[in-house]
């Protein structure tokens, strides 16, 4: 079983308020159990000051965690917010470890990973994550990396971002360390209880005509029922210009015909050849739409989701993707402020995020894990 306490903090400037404020809200010496692990979500100045390192050294266990543009926590929303969400139980176990990335992720992925599960016999039900933002090394490659080393044990969590154009401040972060270029991991062992839900575009917004990806590398979308991508999509009736205004509200929706739910896509930058470079995987063969998202459809798809998967009991996690942010324009918090409203007396916390990291059940209820764009995602644990 696991038990969970949250706080929060605005002390920006003074390290020795904020960790004053942190755990007078925790008081870890009255609530912690035998294990603990702290999730942080916060704004990304919250490391120049000093406040993230000296928050994590007053914690006497792990954090792991990321930066990102609105945080959100019980009865707490704001972009310049420190949230830390405290996981603790007498019968699950935490174990934490920084990847690096930059050079042979996959090579670095299987050494730690191999290093943390190899001090144990039992494996981990479930693996928390916070994903770096790299051009060179995309979500997808990060969790088929784990997957090789863990035969798709479940992941959740989220690619770290910030408040500006760039992302250029975003950052993952263990135990107080922040870094650009590496993937933080939490593993839990024991008898934890997990569910997960994802929300993204809404149905009706999405083309009801099919193409199929017929070349493609990775996440770069090269062609689409034998042409160009932007043959197709010239053919659906969008042109070069709007294509080119509108790559971060045109989602694409791949669908990989093994009975899991669609995946949305994110058009991040169109190549001189005339490839999309997408947020995550584009596989050869599936199935391809367009769609279009606006500030109700956020509103109406977190709500939809959210509202059965809401109680008491436990802690929901709750990751959402900066593109839907974005769609809000001036009223940036309201799907803050729905999740707030629903939760009720329910513990949750709630950031924005650069990709989201869920599993989907398949047509036979296998989890696979996945990576995301354009989606909230939702863990509950308990």
């Amino acid at each position: 079983m696991i038990k969970s306490y949250i706080a929060s903090t605005r002390e920006i400037d003074d390290a020795k308020a904020a960790v004053s404020e942190i755990l007078s809200q925790l008081e870890p010496e009255k609530n912690m159990l035998k294990n603990s692990l702290g999730i942080i979500s916060c704004f990304s100045e919250f490391e120049d000051t000093g406040v993230l390192k000296a928050v994590c050294d007053a914690l006497p266990f792990d954090c792991i965690g990321a930066t990102t543009s609105l945080c959100a926590a019980g009865k707490e929303i704001d972009q310049v917010l420190f949230n830390v969400t405290v996981l603790t139980s007498d019968d699950c176990n935490f174990k934490t470890a920084a990847v690096p990335l930059a050079e042979k992720c996959e090579e670095s992925v299987k050494s730690v990973l191999t290093d943390v599960l190899g001090k144990s016999d039992e494996k981990p039900a479930l693996f928390l994550s916070c994903f770096p933002l790299m051009s060179s090394v995309s979500g997808d490659m990060i969790i088929s990396a784990i997957d090789k080393v863990t035969g798709g044990i479940p992941i959740f969590g989220t690619t770290a971002v910030d408040h500006r154009d760039d992302y250029s401040t975003s950052k993952t972060i263990r135990n107080g360390e922040a870094f650009r270029e590496a993937a933080v991991l939490a593993a839990i062992y024991g008898d934890v209880k997990f569910s997960f839900d994802v929300a993204s575009l809404d149905e009706n917004k999405i083309r009801s005509q099919k193409a199929i990806i017929t070349a493609s590398e990775g996440n770069i979308l090269i062609g689409v029922n034998g042409k160009t991508v932007l043959e197709y999509l010239e053919e659906i009736g969008l042109t070069k210009s709007e294509v080119a205004k509108g790559l971060g509200i045109i989602p694409l929706v791949v669908d990989n015909n093994d009975g899991t739910k669609p995946l949305a896509r994110s058009v991040f930058a169109l190549t001189p050849e005339g490839y999309a470079v997408c947020g995550g995987a584009m596989p050869v063969g599936a199935a391809l739409s367009v769609g279009s998202i606006n500030s109700d459809d956020v509103i109406k798809t977190t709500e939809r989701a959210f509202k059965p998967f809401v109680r008491e009991d436990g802690v929901s996690l709750i990751y959402s993707c900066v593109a839907r942010h974005l769609v809000l324009g001036a009223s940036g918090t309201l799907e803050a402020e729905k999740i707030r409203g629903m939760a009720g007396d329910g513990r949750y916390m709630f950031a924005y995020s650069g990709g989201e990291i869920c599993p989907l059940a398949d047509a036979n209820g296998k989890l696979k894990n996945y990576f995301h764009n354009y989606t909230v995602i939702f863990c509950r644990l308990s």
